[in-house]
């Protein structure tokens, strides 16, 4: 009697941590996807307004001619086409530098690659209702699985991980 509850037992921690688990890699995966999808929103604004920006001043410059302006206010027009120019450049420069699209696809396919440990998960729940040791060396080799997408997986920004993992985000910053 005593080994069948050691045996309940064990199946019970087995399926607390399968579960545990679980709920970590879906929340993971759905933290990059939602990481993902915010850099490309980002990248969006930021090309869209350098776009903008670009097509007003190189627009302007064409329709409106230089005659049309009082002469008082040439200077003053030029300066702040100069000056829109230079913004568009600062952005430009921005949106190359930041790799805001790479970001969002380096994020798109750490979520893609946490599914794989999260279905494992799922079928191991039923692995382990025949075998517990079956179930525990597959769950070894997802433990193993998961410790290597974390180490190669981007940093989650901060504003997506305090709405994702809470906890983890409050024992960094106390």
């Amino acid at each position: 009697m005593s080994e069948n509850n050691n045996q309940n037992n064990v199946d019970a921690q087995l399926h607390e941590v399968i579960n545990l688990w679980h709920k970590r890699a879906s929340s993971v995966q759905d933290a990059h996807y939602a990481a993902g999808n915010y850099y490309e929103k980002k990248y969006l604004m930021l090309g869209m307004t350098v776009i903008t920006l670009s097509a007003v001043v190189g627009s302007l410059e064409v329709i409106v001619p230089i005659e049309w302006i009082a002469p008082e206010f040439v200077p003053v027009m030029k300066s702040l086409s100069g000056l829109i120019s230079l913004v568009v450049a600062i952005l430009a420069g921005l949106q190359t530098f930041l790799k805001l699209s790479q970001r969002s696809e380096r994020h798109k396919s750490a979520g893609a690659r946490y599914g794989d440990p999260r279905r494992s998960l799922e079928e191991i729940n039923i692995l382990c209702a025949e075998s517990t040791e079956e179930g525990k060396e597959e769950l070894h080799r997802i433990k193993q699985q998961m410790d290597s997408l974390a180490s190669e997986s981007p940093e989650l920004p901060e504003q997506i991980l305090k709405k994702f993992r809470p906890d983890d985000y409050a024992k960094m910053h106390s």
